[in-house]
Formats: C-alpha cells, structure tokens, sequence
C-alpha cells in the first residue's frame, strides 16, 4: 500500500513539472507571435506632397460619322433608263441632268391630249356663238312680250333656249379646263423623264454614294437610281451618360479624332440634344456637327470625341492612387513621420484623370501616402524606406523640383 502511494506522488510530481514546461513554451510561443505580429503591422509606405496644377474635366465618347443629308433619286415616272450620267463617288451640282427615262410614249400622250383640247376650245366657241344667239333671242322677246306684241309661250321657249345654251356653253367651258389640266399633266410627266439635281447652284455640290441600277434598266416609279450624300459637312452621334447630360449645351466645342488620320484633330460643335433618355440604357442622343469643305472626313468612320466639361486652374491635386475609401468615405492617408502612423483624413474630391484627383478640401499641407496604403487602416503603424524622399510640388516660377528628406 505504500509503494502504491509513494508511485501515485511521483507521478503527480512528474505531471506537474511537465504542466509548467508546457505552460512556459505557450507564454514564450504568445510572446515571439505578439513580437512577430507587432513587426508584421508596420507597413512599408511611399508618399508625395500634394501638388498644383490646372485640372480639366475631359470626356471621351465614341460615334460614328454620318452625311448631313442623304437621300435617294428616283423618276417619279416609269420607263426604260435611257441615261445615267454618274456614278459612285461622282460630284454632281446643282441642276445638273441626272438620268433621262425614254419619253416616245410620254411625247405621244401630250400631242393626244393636245390635239383634245384643242377640240374643247372649238366646242367652247362654238357654244360661245349659241349663247349669244339664244341670249338676243331671248331679249327680242322679252321686249315683244313687254309691249304685248309677243306671246307668253314664245318668251318661255326664248328663256328655256337660252338657259340651256348658258349650261352647254359653261360645260364647254369646264371641259377645256379638265383638257388643259390633262395636258398639263402629260407635260409634266414627260418632264420628269429627265430627272435632275435640284439644290441650290452649280457651285453646290453633293456626292454620288451608291448606284442601284444601270441603263436600260426598266424602271418603276419611284424606284431609286442612286444615294446622294452631302459631304461639305457631317454630323456624328454620341450617347452621353445620365451623369454627363446636365454639361451639355447646344454650341459647345467638341474635339474629334479618327484612325484615319493619326495626331490630327478635328473640331465640331453640338447642334442637337435629345429631349429623352433610352430607358434601356439610359443615355440620351447627341448630334454634333462637323465642317468638312476638305471632304477629309468620310462618312462611316468610326471617331473619338473629347468635350471640356470644366476648368479648374490652380487645383490642389494629389496622384490618383493616393484616394482611396475607408467605411464608405473618401480621403487620403497622412503620413505622420513623427510617430510612425498612418492617419486617415477625410477629403472632397473635385475632377479626376487618370494620373490625378482634385482635393476640393481640407488644405493638405502634409504628404499623402500613395505605395501601401490599400493595405492600411487609421493609425496603423508604418515603416519608411531609410533613402526615401518626398516629391515638393514644381516651382512655378523656378521650374525647378526640390525634395525633401524625411
């Protein structure tokens, strides 16, 4: 019963000694991981100063370029094409002879019809003559019946006569009128077998952009022979953002630019806004007008448009990658050199570009941290290269940089 006792003692000694060797390892592993962990939080950072500078608020949109007008000739007449006097690309000016369609049926139905009224105008006078007649007739003997020297029924006869010639003579009369018109009709339509370019003056020009058929060609009415543009100006269409729309105004300058002419840029003005948004991508139409009297430009090339929507001169500006959000807020991170933290401050940013952001407020007077800081948080501690410097902002006036050493 002893040796029993005297083992359990032992073996409680040995279980105690080795609890504490155990308990001592986790204090000194906690201690080398609080070590290690406090050396792991302070983050190697970069920064620069804020800087000034003039700030534009520059947007790009992409459009096609279109033909200020275009259309498509057509005769207003059928026929077989007898003429077609130009082709694609062709500069055709005002008034020139387009087409001509084949006229022999068209000429034969104004001789007809010709011939027609002239028949009418012969009826006409000779329905003149009998109105004039029936009309003396009718006063001798309205003034015979006046005098009672006539009879009643020969005066009624007289009247009734006269009346009639007074009806068959304004049908007469009627009938030249539908024959002239239908004359005037055949006329014209023989007329438009010459169709022709009908804008302005011979120094007016427009351009031939398709050809839809070729001579002797039996055409339709209506059935178009080519697509005339004009080219002297175009117009292109861009899409603006609901964000954009309200900084647009009729009149402002837009910069265009094409790969059809690498480093050239090209100027137009808004002529057009549209009054309503798609709803599926809410965005609204803009027309913007182009001169072209170099004929340079060509419709369906695909360009580039930029329009200043603001100008700040003098901005406080810092690099684009200083700004970042913490807990839904904008702002940037102070770096406090004194006491090895980062700070983060709150900040209203103004107009953006790729390389920087406007700082509306506060005043940074102090530099801003732009390399580590997505992996910060306010206070955290940081570690600055020994060699680093901070960028000042240019000298104006010297144009010289300075830095200084932290």
């Amino acid at each position: 019963m002893k040796k029993v006792i005297g083992w359990l003692v032992i073996l409680a000694a040995v279980a105690g000694i080795g609890w504490l060797v155990w308990q001592r390892i986790e204090e000194q592993n906690s201690e080398n991981t609080g070590k290690a962990k406090k050396k792991a939080a302070a983050i190697a950072v970069e920064a620069v100063l804020p800087e000034t500078k003039d700030m534009r608020d520059v947007k790009t949109f992409t459009g096609t370029l279109k033909p200020w007008s275009s259309f498509e000739v057509a005769p207003k007449v059928s026929g077989r094409l007898e003429e077609l006097n130009y082709d694609i690309g062709d500069p055709v000016p005002g008034g020139a002879v387009i087409a001509r369609i084949e006229d022999t049926e068209y000429k034969q139905v104004v001789d007809q019809t010709a011939a027609d009224l002239d028949v009418a105008r012969a009826e006409l006078s000779e329905a003149r003559v009998m109105l004039d007649l029936r009309r003396r007739e009718y006063e001798r003997q309205k003034i015979l019946t006046e005098k009672n020297v006539g009879t009643a029924a020969q005066y009624e006869s007289a009247e009734t006569a006269y009346q009639a010639q007074a009806a068959a003579y304004a049908k007469s009369e009627a009938e030249v009128k539908r024959r002239q018109a239908i004359l005037d009709n055949a006329r014209l339509k023989l007329n438009d077998c010459t169709v022709t370019a009908d804008w302005g003056g011979e120094d007016v020009h427009r351009y031939v952009a398709s050809r839809e058929v070729d001579e002797g060609t039996l055409m339709a009415a209506n059935q178009a022979l080519l697509t005339i543009a004009e080219l002297d100006r175009l117009y292109a269409v861009i899409y603006a953002i609901e964000r954009d729309y309200p900084s647009l105004k009729i009149g402002q300058v837009a910069r265009l630019s094409t790969d059809a002419y690498p480093g050239e840029v090209f100027e137009g003005k808004i002529s057009r806004i549209a009054q309503v948004l798609q709803d599926n991508t809410r965005q609204a139409a803009v027309q913007i007008e182009v001169p072209n009297k170099d004929l340079r430009l060509k419709p369906g090339m695909y360009v580039r448009v930029q329009m200043e929507f603001a100008f700040h001169p003098g901005a406080q500006v810092v690099p684009r990658n200083a700004v970042i959000k913490r807990n839904d807020k904008t702002g940037v991170f102070k770096l406090s050199a004194r006491d090895g933290k980062a700070v983060f401050v709150p900040v209203e940013t103004g107009i953006a570009t790729r390389a920087f952001t406007e700082i509306l407020s506060p005043k940074l007077n102090f530099p801003v941290i732009t390399l580590g800081n997505h992996l910060l948080t306010d206070g955290v501690d940081i570690r600055i290269p020994a060699d680093f410097q901070i960028r000042k902002p240019d000298d104006a006036e010297a144009g010289e940089q300075e830095t200084a050493r932290l």
